[in-house]
């Protein structure tokens, strides 16, 4: 009787636990591991048609320095053909193996892909991280 108490109440824990992290925020968090450099992506909130796109950009290594990237010139949202800087960038942390900063975009005109692309990091050419935009 015990146990099963203890079996109800972990598992409880763990599904709140989930629930409040990024990953389980509807797929607000992608990740690419290419290369000696993770990176990884997380949008602040789902994307909305007119609201400005906030995304923390994290970068993650044991073997190459980050210090000479700025973030803010290799990141961008694609639109239309178009490569867009971000207008803002907000808690930028870190150095040496380990960087990251929440990025702000223009808001999207119109619903459809998402597409925030990280440029020449760790000796990878593009990573795209794409969501859905729906339609209000």
């Amino acid at each position: 009787m015990r146990l099963s108490a203890l079996v109800g109440l972990l598992s409880a824990a763990a599904i709140l636990w989930s629930a409040g992290s990024p990953a389980a925020e509807e797929g607000l968090t992608k990740r690419d591991a290419r290369g000696p450099v993770t990176v990884i992506v997380t949008l602040t909130a789902p994307p909305e048609v007119g609201t400005p796109v906030k995304a923390k950009v994290v970068l993650d290594t044991h073997s190459v320095p980050l210090d000479s990237i700025k973030l803010e010139e290799a990141v961008v949202l694609r639109a239309d053909g178009a490569d867009l800087a971000p207008t803002a960038v907000e808690e930028a942390a870190g150095g040496g193996h380990h960087r990251s900063a929440v990025l702000i975009f223009p808001p999207p005109a119109r619903a459809g892909e998402l597409v925030i692309v990280v440029k020449n990091v760790g000796g990878v050419a593009e990573r795209s991280f794409a969501w859905v935009l729906p339609a209000r």
